[in-house]
């Protein structure tokens, strides 16, 4: 059961805060599972591949748990099984516990690796039905030949 006055948003915060430290921790044995096989010849480019999405997955986890301290939420305890994800947590000081089934978490996890790897070009839409900008960025908008976006370099010949 929610904590009485937990918001939408700070619920949000909290699920993507399980759904992150789970994406990292499949990162990082993804990661030794590619080390520890036989070398393949594109390993390094997956290793490689699977850093930049860590380090996505990263950055907007540090920016949850800035989110946490400024609204003072606290996880306490993280419980993941086959019925899938139970986590207390303390709002403002009231208590509240939060359980997701385990097909939707694997489900968002699985959406939200497809983002960080660049495999989805698709914004993410968060349980408070804000739209996050995808990790992914689109080259494909800006024109190369456009006027905007030419630099002048000093001493180029025109």
């Amino acid at each position: 059961m929610p904590a009485v006055q937990t918001t939408r948003d700070e619920l949000s915060l909290i699920k993507s805060y399980l759904l992150l430290t789970h994406i990292l921790r499949v990162f990082e044995n993804d990661a030794k599972s590619l080390q520890a096989e036989a070398p393949m010849q594109t390993s390094n480019l997956y290793r490689d591949m699977i850093r930049s999405a860590s380090q996505c997955a990263a950055v907007l986890l540090s920016g949850i748990r800035k989110e946490f301290k400024k609204r003072h939420i606290r996880i306490c305890e993280v419980k993941h099984h086959e019925a899938g994800v139970d986590t207390d947590y303390l709002c403002r000081g009231l208590h509240g516990t939060m359980h997701i089934d385990p097909e939707p978490f694997q489900q968002e996890a699985d959406l939200r690796i497809r983002a960080y790897m660049s495999l989805q070009a698709e914004p993410i839409i968060t349980d408070s039905g804000r739209q996050n900008a995808s990790p992914v960025r689109s080259y494909s908008q800006r024109s190369a030949t456009s006027p905007s976006t030419k630099k002048k370099i000093p001493g180029a010949y025109a």
